[in-house]
């Protein structure tokens, strides 16, 4: 900005970056363009004083802001943390907490879920014949020496997987059946869910994090928790395995699918070509009853 006298002689020039606003006078704007302000120039012209702002607005956007970009990426940082924390750590703690539980840890945590769960169900059934067809059905359709199937009362639910392997069927499922395609064709279910995702990382999922952190650190879960669990899952819904997965252990156990998918209403198992009764050998025996 070029400051002239009355005759338009140039006096002096200033630089548009480096004119600082020094206060109000009486009549206008004081400017500046050193600290000590021993240099100075009074405006009364709004049009000129909205110019000079304008103008220095305009290559104040033009700088460099090094400050900004600290706090944007100081923000993205944050933002990226917070999203590891809300979505993926919960997720992946819950996961390896089920992976690094030892078998005979579990095997004692589901006898906990199964004791809390008989409080309202009452004591698994059991006689000497009916051991033996669980255990001639064990091994027809699960092949797993983890896997125990026992039969229980459990209201509308009709089967259930427990940490340890505890499979639970419901001993409707057992009354007025020609055969035990329909108790086998649960069995492979509850098989199937086991096989796509483990009962522990349902029972940390529902304790959360802090509790499975503390889980992590001391190695104990609270009764408190598994009674939680035991009601979650007696009285939640069933799970639904994919397809694929619950018509290969079919296809291995060499079962009929049919009676199980009528019943399940999962008429994605239905096939045209499902064995018939002559095809399979009986998963059962008259001496098993």
């Amino acid at each position: 900005m070029v400051l002239s006298d009355i005759n338009n002689r140039p006096i002096t020039h200033w630089s548009l970056a480096a004119i600082e606003d020094a206060g109000n006078s009486e009549n206008g704007i004081i400017f500046t363009v050193d600290d000590l302000g021993e240099e100075t120039l009074e405006i009364d012209d709004q049009i000129m004083i909205s110019a000079i702002y304008k103008i220095k607005a305009s290559i104040e956007a033009r700088r460099p802001h090094p400050g900004r970009l600290r706090l944007f990426l100081g923000a993205s940082i944050l933002i990226s943390f917070l999203g590891v924390s809300i979505f993926w750590l919960p997720n992946a703690l819950t996961q390896y907490a089920s992976n690094i539980v030892p078998d005979s840890k579990a095997v004692e945590i589901g006898e906990v879920i199964l004791k809390s769960i008989q409080k309202t169900t009452g004591s698994t059934c059991s006689t000497p014949l009916g051991e033996r067809a669980l255990r001639r059905l064990e091994n027809r359709v699960i092949g797993s020496p983890s896997n125990r199937i026992q039969i229980i009362e459990m209201g509308n639910r009709p089967s259930l997987h427990l940490p340890g392997g505890n499979i639970l069927l419901n001993y409707r499922l057992t009354l007025n059946e020609p055969n035990a395609n329909l108790i086998a064709g649960y069995a492979i279910l509850e098989r199937a869910i086991e096989d796509e995702k483990s009962p522990l990382f349902d029972l940390f999922k529902s304790m959360g994090l802090k509790k499975t952190l503390k889980f992590l650190g001391t190695g104990d879960i609270d009764n408190s928790d598994l009674e939680y669990f035991a009601n979650k899952q007696l009285f939640g819904s069933l799970s639904a395995p994919k397809a694929d997965t619950i018509s290969e252990l079919f296809n291995v156990a060499e079962i009929p699918r049919t009676r199980f998918a009528n019943h399940a209403n999962r008429s994605d198992l239905l096939i045209a070509n499902d064995l018939m009764a002559e095809e399979y050998l009986p998963i059962l025996d008259e001496v098993d009853g």
